[in-house]
């Protein structure tokens, strides 16, 4: 019960922070998968930072980065990268209770991502675990590659309701804060403008979960030239729950994650920090800290390749 309860209690923590970043949106927004046959939804128009009048207005400059669109997660798909996730479990005095290393290799088989784990406590995988993560790679490689016609249309209407949802949210997080410009600064050589957020009472949301926006504060560094998120760090201020009460993340649990620009050409997530409490269901609580960090972001091309128990499929070639 104790493994389930925490990967739920880190899925939450990951959850509530794509919610108030422009992450969520990202993924949200995701078309469908590249790679194989499918109808490609109308592309969005993109603006570059030339086409804005200069302003040092906050909510503005937030607005912008929202509008903003470089079809970066298109970018994105293009390349592999390395997570090493640090998840630490605490005690209710803040001490560390034990300490587990995973890491996984980040690729995309029929246009679909996948993480696949490699390794343990920065080990390689003895036999057992890695024949059960061959199994998992086969599981999903068919779930796609058998995917019938009727499947195929409902998982594309499915993700095309869910990217004009993630437009909607992110229009509920410009209207959700006020917003106040802190002054500027040079985060890896890049410019940004540091603006605090904070909540609106009279706030009122148009989607699902947006409530939640009344219980998170924090600040953005948003890229002066075009716009791009570079860092964020946000707090709870209050409980947030989820599913009836199901999930209960509690007030001081904080999130931050911060990105940078790769081979002069994409945005990527290069960091997740996590840290809180939270309480599942009717057990007790628990309280973690978990460190993400991505490396290693390669651009490959798709080729063919033979895996084990599997019919020909797309996969990444370095």
């Amino acid at each position: 019960m104790k493994v389930t309860s925490n990967r739920t209690l880190l899925t939450m923590f990951s959850t509530t922070t794509l919610v108030f970043t422009l992450v969520l949106a990202t993924h949200a927004q995701q078309p469908p998968a590249s790679g194989m046959p499918e109808t490609q939804p109308p592309q969005r128009i993109e603006r570059s930072h030339s086409e804005f009048p200069v302003t040092n207005d906050p909510k503005e400059i937030m607005r912008r980065a929202v509008e903003i669109d470089h079809g970066n997660w298109e970018k994105v798909r293009n390349y592999t990268c390395q997570n090493r996730q640090v998840v630490k479990q605490l005690g209710k005095h803040g001490e560390v209770k034990s300490t587990e290393i995973k890491t996984f290799d980040i690729n995309f088989y029929y246009g679909r991502e996948y993480q696949r784990l490699v390794q343990i406590n920065d080990k390689p995988l003895d036999e057992q675990v890695q024949k059960k993560e061959e199994e998992k790679l086969n599981k999903f490689l068919a779930k796609y590659r058998d995917e019938s016609e009727s499947e195929r249309e409902k998982r594309l209407e499915k993700e095309k309701k869910e990217r004009e949802e993630g437009r909607l949210f992110l229009k509920d997080v410009v209207n959700a804060y006020d917003f106040r410009l802190l002054g500027e600064e040079v985060i890896d050589g890049v410019g940004t403008w540091v603006i605090e957020a904070n909540p609106r009472q009279d706030f009122h949301p148009t989607q699902p979960h947006a409530d939640m926006l009344k219980k998170i504060k924090g600040k953005v560094w948003i890229e002066k030239k075009n716009y791009n998120w570079v860092k964020v760090d946000a707090v709870a201020t209050d409980t947030i729950s989820f599913g009836l009460f199901l999930f209960r993340i509690h007030p001081g649990s904080r999130f931050s994650f911060q990105q940078s620009f790769v081979n002069n050409e994409v945005w990527v997530m290069k960091r997740l920090d996590i840290e809180g409490g939270a309480r599942i269901a009717l057990f007790k609580n628990e309280n973690v800290e978990q460190e993400d960090v991505l490396s290693n972001f390669r651009k490959f091309v798709t080729t063919v390749k033979i895996l084990p128990d599997t019919k020909e499929v797309e996969a990444p070639k370095q």
